[in-house]
């Protein structure tokens, strides 16, 4: 005769694995439908980016473009753009591809830069004292080569 003390675990675990299995089918089959619908997804976002156009411009580069057109600069902030970086006229002029009297008519009040170099002089306004000096010492390459 079998000890009863083992018959009874055996049934326990029995039931229990019928409790969890009854409890864990639906979780089971949820998580089939999410992983199916996300496949779908999947595909449908690579269908819409092979057929999007190339000319369709995300929402964060039209912001970039207003932003550019808004851009305000003055002598002043020139000045100080220039000063916080540790450049001279000439370094500064180099880095935006102007001559160094430009640069000094800007500072001076005399002119005001173009669109493109108040872009040019913004983007320095974000960069590292370190990626200057790289720019800088590639522009000299650039020269001596020539």
């Amino acid at each position: 005769m079998p000890d009863i003390k083992v018959v009874l675990n055996e049934e326990i675990r029995r039931l229990a694995k019928k409790e969890i299995k009854l409890a864990v089918m639906p979780l089971l089959k949820t998580i089939s439908e999410q992983r199916h619908a996300i496949s779908e997804l999947k595909k449908r976002i690579a269908q819409l980016e092979k057929a999007a156009p190339a000319a369709v411009v995300p929402p964060k580069a039209e912001a970039d473009e207003e932003a550019k057109t808004k851009l305000r600069l003055n002598a002043a902030g020139i000045i100080r753009v220039r000063t916080k970086l540790k450049l001279t006229q000439s370094d500064f002029a180099k880095l935006l591809n102007v001559s160094t009297h430009t640069v000094s008519m800007w500072e001076l009040d005399k002119v005001s830069p173009r669109q493109n170099a108040r872009v040019a002089i913004c983007a320095l306004r974000t960069i590292g004292k370190r990626e200057i000096k790289r720019r800088l010492a590639e522009f000299s390459e650039e020269q001596n080569n020539a």
